[in-house]
C-alpha cells in the first residue's frame, strides 16, 4: 500500500489544472488567493505573462493595515526575501559583461575590505560562479532575518564576520570549509560576499551600482535596493504590511545583507524583470542568459548561476526564476520559460510556503511535469493518510491470521 501511495503521489497525482489552458490556470489561481484571504494569506500580488506579455493581473489584501488602502500593483513595495539573489545576480554578471570580472576567477584576490577567515581551509579557491550557483562551500545557511525597527544595521563587513540577524541558530561567519565546486550548499553569505564584491570592484556602493546598472535600464523604476532612498524618496507608506502567519502585522524589517534578502519592489517592477528574461533587455545579452541558464557543477542539475533551475521544457531549456521567503511570514515566486515567453510573478505576505506551492503548480501548467518540490508535497500530503490505512491493514490481516482462525475453533467445538 505504501508502495502504491508513493508511485500514485509521483507518477499521477497534480494539481487540478489542464496544462495550457489558460482560463483554468487563471480561474485556479485567483480562486486560491481569493479563498486564502485573511485566512493563510494577507495580502498577495499576482501576474501572469503569456507571450512576453501582462495577461492578468489580480491582488487581494490591504497595502496597509491601517488605511486599508489596496494592494496597487504599480506602487505597493515587497521586501522581495531571496528573489532578490536573482538580480543581484544580473548585477554580477553585469560585471562579468563589461571585463570586470571573470566568472572562474577566485573571489579572494579581489577582496579588501573583509576575506575569508584565515584558518577557512578553501578560502582561495572560492570562485565567483560558485558563490553564485551556492557550491562555494559555504556553511552558512542564511537564512537573514533582517533587524528591526531601533536595531542598529551591522556594517558589511561586521555582518561577513559575525552575522547577527541570522534567521535561526547562533551568530555566525561566512566561511569557506568544504571543497568548492563539489556540492550544493544554500548560501546567503555567499551573496553577502558577492555584494562586497560589486562595492569592492565598482568603487560605489551595491545600492547605487544596482539602481544605475540593472534597474533603471530595465524601468523597475519604483525599485531599491536601499531603504533610506526609498524613505528620502517618499516611497516608504507604500510598503506592503509584512504579517505574521497568523495574520498579525508585524514592523518592517531592513537589512544589511541587501543583496541576499532585501530588494524593495512592487509587482510591476518585478514584471519587467521577468520578462527582462524574455526577450532582448539593456543590461545582459541574450549569450549571457543563456548561461546563466545552464546547470553548474556540484547542484545535480538544479541550479545555474544565480537561477534556480524549476523543470525542463521541450526544447532541452529550463523553466527558471527564483523563490524567496523570509520572516515573518513572506512567500515570492518568479519564474519563466524563455521557450514559450510565459511567466508568473507572486508577491505574498502572510504566509511562508503558498506562493511557492502556487508557482510549482504554474510550472505544471506550463511544462506538463511536476517539479521535485511538487512531487514532495504531494507525497506529504498522502502520507499521514496511507499510514492510517497501513496500519488499519495491518490490523485487519492480524485479526484475519491468528484471532479469526481461534474465534473458528472455539464456537466449533474443537
Amino acid at each position: 500500500m505504501g508502495t502504491v501511495l508513493w508511485g500514485e503521489s509521483i507518477w499521477f497525482s497534480h494539481p487540478p489544472l489542464t496544462p495550457g489552458d489558460r482560463a483554468s490556470l487563471n480561474q485556479y489561481l485567483a480562486d486560491r488567493l481569493n479563498q486564502g484571504e485573511g485566512k493563510e494569506l494577507g495580502s498577495a500580488a499576482l501576474a501572469l505573462i503569456q507571450n512576453r506579455k501582462v495577461e492578468t493581473v489580480h491582488t487581494v489584501g490591504v497595502e496597509n493595515v491601517d488605511s486599508r488602502s489596496p494592494i496597487k500593483p504599480e506602487n505597493t513595495l515587497y521586501q522581495m526575501a531571496s528573489v532578490s539573489k536573482l538580480v543581484t545576480a544580473w548585477g554580477v554578471m553585469k560585471l562579468v559583461e563589461i571585463g570586470q570580472i571573470n566568472l572562474d576567477d577566485p573571489v579572494l584576490p579581489y577582496l579588501q575590505r573583509w576575506q575569508f577567515p584565515a584558518d577557512s581551509p578553501y578560502r582561495a579557491e572560492v570562485t565567483i560562479a560558485q558563490l553564485l550557483s551556492h557550491t562555494g562551500g559555504q556553511n552558512d545557511h542564511f537564512g537573514y532575518g533582517g533587524f528591526l525597527p531601533g536595531q542598529p544595521l551591522q556594517t558589511l563587513e561586521q555582518s561577513l564576520t559575525l552575522t547577527n540577524d541570522v534567521a535561526f541558530g547562533e551568530p555566525r561567519g561566512v566561511e569557506a570549509v568544504y571543497p568548492p565546486g563539489k556540492e550544493f550548499s544554500y548560501s546567503g553569505g555567499g551573496y553577502t560576499v558577492l555584494q562586497l564584491l560589486v562595492e569592492e570592484v565598482t568603487g560605489k556602493s551595491f545600492a547605487e551600482f544596482m539602481q544605475t546598472q540593472v534597474l533603471n535600464p530595465l524601468g523597475m523604476t519604483g525599485a531599491n535596493f536601499d531603504w533610506q532612498t526609498i524613505v528620502t524618496q517618499g516611497q516608504a507608506d507604500d510598503l506592503a504590511t509584512s504579517f505574521t502567519e497568523d495574520l498579525q502585522p508585524s514592523p518592517p524589517r531592513h537589512f544589511t545583507a541587501t543583496g541576499a534578502a532585501s530588494l524593495y519592489a512592487s509587482l510591476a517592477d518585478m514584471v519587467k524583470f521577468a520578462q527582462a528574461h524574455l526577450q532582448g533587455n539593456p543590461v545582459l545579452s541574450t549569450e549571457t542568459l543563456n548561461a546563466m541558464a545552464e546547470p553548474q557543477p556540484g547542484t545535480k542539475g538544479t541550479w545555474g548561476l544565480g537561477m534556480m533551475l524549476y523543470q525542463t521544457t521541450d526544447n532541452g531549456g529550463h523553466v527558471v526564476g527564483h523563490d524567496g521567503g523570509n520572516v515573518p511570514a513572506l512567500n515570492h515566486t518568479l519564474r519563466v520559460n524563455p521557450a514559450t515567453g510565459n511567466g508568473i510573478v507572486l508577491l505574498l505576505s502572510g504566509n511562508r510556503n503558498l506562493a511557492s506551492d502556487l508557482g510549482d503548480d504554474w510550472v505544471y501548467w506550463e511544462t506538463g511535469k511536476l517539479t521535485t518540490a511538487a512531487r514532495q508535497r504531494f507525497w506529504q500530503s498522502r502520507l499521514i493518510p496511507g499510514l492510517v490505512a497501513i496500519g488499519a491493514g495491518a490490523i485487519a490481516i492480524s485479526l484475519w491470521i491468528f484471532i479469526l482462525p481461534g474465534l473458528r475453533r472455539r464456537f466449533s467445538g474443537h
